[in-house]
């Protein structure tokens, strides 16, 4: 029973603070550690008999725990996302520019086609010439069904407890245990880096969550068809999914070489690279040149300080091995990254070796939110560090303790730990409360129908639909003659990116067309406002 009432407190804080709108701010660790903590009062293992220790010590959930498991865990982290979107606290880039509207253009016959972007280079376009997100396209004709930002906010959602499964059956297959394998699952799902992807909303990237424990999972089942099958989708996510893909090869080649035949090793080892270098190649040799005027991806000046294309700036970082390892050491991913996991997958290697060349190239990046791991780019490594954060946890409890068991039991709370305490701060889950500004949006545009053009706060856009006369507001958008007059929707309290936050005052300061609900403001843009 107090396990119990444990529950339903933890429940009333987590569904009622985003509703009843207080306190301002609950970080989900703030939540679940006192609860835990409690729970250990309540079950008081200290009294517990070997027998009990024993019983713990030989768990193994079976598929009915699983499958509930993941049911709790799914709906726990649709809520946290959603009520992220709710508040505000998802912007408009890069879900709505280039994923949400794009995908209901798609279903209207341009495929992935860009309307406004942050980057003016990349409006009025497809989204294929930046990246090669093929996995897209049977995304976005579920809005064939029914337009709503709410599918890629669902398969955010599913890619993590998909992965969450599959990183449990892996752990199993290893043969460390239910509690370990549930620990490693559930560190998974709470640490920094994983939430850090599931605020953003949805980014391709978050696939690699789900299809990269697929593949782990089926290679050490055996299961060719399986992993073919997480191959071809791995590889349909992004055109870089020869590293994530080529860190999956180094790492099954480590641990599972010895017991592979010949056809197992072409299958698991060789073929996932071969298929995303084809994959690559084909996208820079005939996508890109085929779509773009300079031939070369979006991205390209990422690496500038190495050289003018990516192909060249390769070579100049080979050329410059030292530059790129201060680089490593400087960059995001030893002061944010491999925290949570406490440094632990440097004790289990072999899983995370072959991520050394995505950290590499990352690190070396001129562009600050890919040196620091921002945003969703650790994602493809987080299968990686937590296997070897729980390998390493376990070769490390076994120095401690002699019995199996107990080895498993300390490695599996220490993981735990570091997923819970370690980076769960500013970047982990959060609750906030549901914002009137942004349930009113609908309501304010339905006023506004007789505007020809409505430019929209980019922190209001993801709820402004899919009509075509509302529009991103940019600097760009803003000065362009040809809004010039157009209604301008607006709040005080909601994000403005790429605008900083004084930027739109005097947007705030002209009179209002009409009233607005919830807390909105609609200016009309001066017709005299030349562009920049």
């Amino acid at each position: 029973m107090s396990l119990a009432l444990i529950g339903l407190a933890v429940g009333a804080v987590v569904l009622g603070a985003p509703l009843v709108g207080w306190p301002g701010v609950v970080r989900l660790p703030a939540v679940l550690v006192p609860a835990l903590i409690l729970a250990v009062v309540v079950l008081r293992p200290w009294r517990w008999s070997a027998s009990e220790w024993r019983a713990l010590e030989e768990w193994t959930p079976s598929a009915r725990v699983v499958c509930t498991g993941a049911l709790v865990v799914g709906l726990l982290l649709f809520w946290l996302v959603l009520t992220r979107f709710r508040s505000g606290e998802i912007n408009a880039v890069d879900f709505t520019v280039y994923f949400d509207r794009p995908c209901f253009q798609t279903t209207q016959g341009r495929p992935l086609f860009i309307e406004t972007a942050d980057f003016p280079e990349l409006s009025q376009g497809g989204g294929l010439r930046h990246h090669a997100y093929w996995g897209m396209f049977p995304v976005c004709y579920l809005y064939a069904l029914h337009a709503t930002p709410l599918w890629l906010l669902a398969l955010s959602v599913i890619a993590v407890t998909a992965g969450a499964v599959h990183v449990l059956r892996a752990m199993q297959r290893l043969g460390t245990g239910g509690v370990l394998a549930t620990a490693t699952a559930i560190a998974f799902v709470l640490n920094d880096n994983t939430a850090r992807t599931l605020n953003y909303g949805f980014h391709p990237e978050v696939l690699y969550a789900w299809f990269i424990p697929w593949l782990l999972d089926a290679a050490l089942r055996g299961n060719r068809r399986q992993f073919v099958a997480a191959t071809l989708a791995c590889i349909l996510v992004k055109e870089d999914a020869a590293m994530p893909l080529f860190a999956a090869s180094v790492a099954l080649g480590l641990i599972e070489f010895r017991r592979m035949n010949h056809l197992d090793r072409a299958v698991f080892l060789v073929l996932p690279v071969i298929l995303a270098l084809a994959n690559l190649g084909i996208y820079y040799a005939v996508v890109v040149p085929a779509l773009t005027t300079e031939g070369l991806p979006a991205y390209g000046h990422f690496w500038v300080s190495y050289g003018p294309t990516p192909m060249r700036a390769l070579v100049g970082m080979i050329a410059h091995p030292w530059a790129v390892l201060l680089a490593s050491l400087r960059s995001g991913f030893f002061r944010t990254v491999i925290l949570p996991h406490l440094f632990l997958p440097v004790l289990g290697w072999r899983w995370t070796l072959g991520i050394v060349p995505i950290v590499a190239l990352y690190s070396a990046s001129d562009d600050p939110q890919l040196r620091l791991f921002g945003i969703y780019y650790s994602i493809p490594l987080v299968p990686f560090l937590v296997l070897g954060a729980s390998t390493g946890a376990l070769m490390l409890a076994r120095r401690v303790a002699t019995d199996i068991g107990r080895a498993a039991l300390s490695a599996a709370t220490l993981i735990l730990l570091g997923a819970l305490l370690v980076g769960s701060g500013s970047r982990g889950y959060s609750l906030r409360p549901w914002r009137t500004e942004i349930a009113a949006v609908p309501d304010a545009l339905s006023r506004l129908a007789g505007e020809r053009v409505v430019l929209v706060q980019s922190g209001l856009y993801p709820h402004a639909g899919y009509d075509e006369r509302t529009q991103l507001l940019t600097p760009e958008t803003l000065h362009n003659p040809r809004y010039a007059g157009a209604a301008v929707l607006i709040a005080r309290r909601i994000g403005a990116y790429p605008f900083r936050a004084d930027d739109l005052d005097s947007l705030h300061r002209l009179p209002s067309i009409q009233a607005m609900p919830g807390g909105l403001i609609a200016v009309r843009r001066p017709v005299t406002q030349a562009h920049r």
